[in-house]
């Protein structure tokens, strides 16, 4: 059993892998877009970038790993669903994020303008996030007991500043927001991509709770996650705050970040720049060393002839290049396709998570096959939740099935 030192620098290591560029920008912008509907808008967003990505720790902890997981529905479908949650949080959208966004607010406090250093800056930080991410077993020390500690404080104190500046007159609510706050929300909450990521964290996770000492990995994951989670949902609470009252010191924000920008230079017109600098700096660095871990973990397993070390220092190269295609061009890529997999991700999580999980099968089956329809369905039509009643209905059918079949050796994962 790890003691409440170890189990605290563990939950901020949870906070430091899941916090990066997205885990800063969106909440603000959803505070500040949603106005007088801001606290179910919240309430969604909360459920989904903070509820779900711990379950899926906890999920990973009972199943062993996403490909356990996912071979519930069946074993090629585990491994090119696997490999699409590891690119997506990966160099092909998550890592490059955490560059593209943490130069923004660099570049304004350099007052640097040449593409030239937004190409130097992704090389050098992704150099040294693939360097430490070479030692993923160190991440608790490294992560955990230095940088996160460091960020939080940092935030604490533009959140205490923006009282001082900030206006508590209640701002009108964006359409969206008017008329359905909490889905708009809940949406808002994939763009963190945390639930996905965190079917990828668990293994990082466990590989630093041994490395304390601690065999009994599933207990003290648990206690993390939930101890990361409430880290999340009190920054998370502090950075709406900071975007609810920004309205009298920015107008027609493109995002978040330029929110946080004006927000920082108000608080602190001497060296608000650097602050929001170093504050985006740390939040996405600690993130991308957490992302380019797990994908060179899961990759080196998936082709054995590669080490992990090459994994990583390939996607820190693709992610170096990948960046300079700036922050809104990524965010815009990314919706579609976290519409695709959030909603299966998210059916295998709760499935996972039944008592009788382990004998399920069809319920795995019919539930992700449905999640996969109709939310392509749903962005065709643009209705983001539409593959929820569907999938729930799918799911309980498997399950009576699952419930009146035979047992047999060779299903789930035994296959």
């Amino acid at each position: 059993m790890l003691n409440t030192r170890d189990r605290t620098i563990m939950s901020f290591t949870v906070f430091a892998m899941f916090f990066g560029a997205g885990n800063l920008i969106f909440p603000v912008f959803l505070a500040y877009s949603s106005g007088t509907a801001v606290i179910p808008a919240f309430a969604g967003f909360a459920l989904s970038s903070i509820g779900l990505p711990v379950l899926s720790l906890i999920a990973i902890g009972r199943m062993g790993s996403l490909d356990s997981l996912a071979s519930r529905f069946h074993p090629t479908f585990s491994r090119i669903f696997s490999t699409a949650i590891y690119l997506a949080i990966g160099p092909c959208l998550a890592i490059p994020r955490t560059a593209s966004t943490s130069y923004e607010m660099v570049k304004a406090a350099a007052s640097l303008s040449s593409p030239a250093w937004q190409l130097l800056y992704s090389i050098l930080f992704f150099l040294a996030a693939a360097i430490i991410a070479l030692r993923p077993e160190k991440l608790s020390s490294r992560l955990g007991r230095i940088l996160s500690p460091i960020l939080v404080l940092l935030i604490a104190a533009l959140f205490a500043g923006s009282f001082l500046v900030g206006s508590a007159e209640t701002p009108p609510s964006a359409q969206q927001y008017a008329s359905r706050p909490f889905p708009e929300g809940f949406v808002e909450g994939y763009q963190t991509m945390d639930a996905i990521a965190a079917l990828a964290f668990g293994s990082i996770l466990a590989l630093n709770i041994r490395n304390l000492g601690e065999n009994n990995t599933r207990k003290e994951g648990i206690i993390a996650s939930i101890g990361g989670g409430i880290l999340l949902l009190l920054i998370y609470s502090a950075l709406a705050i900071i975007g609810y009252r920004s309205h009298a010191i920015v107008s027609a924000p493109s995002t978040g970040a330029d929110i946080l920008s004006a927000a920082a230079s108000s608080v602190f017109p001497a060296g608000g720049r650097i602050l929001i600098a170093m504050i985006f700096f740390l939040a996405c660095f600690n993130t991308s060393v957490g992302l380019l871990s797990s994908c060179g973990e899961y990759f080196s397993h998936l082709v054995p002839r590669i080490q992990s070390k090459w994994w990583i220092m390939l996607f820190a190269s693709v992610s170096a290049i990948t960046a300079n295609a700036g922050l809104e061009a990524i965010i815009r890529i990314s919706s579609p396709v976290l519409e695709v997999l959030y909603p299966a991700a998210i059916t295998m999580v709760i499935l996972a998570l039944t008592e009788r999980s382990r004998k399920l099968r069809y319920a795995f089956i019919l539930g992700i096959s449905a999640s996969l329809v109709f939310s392509v369905i749903g962005i065709i039509t643009g209705r983001s939740n539409l593959w929820i009643i569907p999938t729930a209905a799918a799911s309980c059918i498997g399950f009576l099935i699952d419930m009146k079949a035979k047992p047999s050796p060779k299903r789930g994962l035994e296959q």
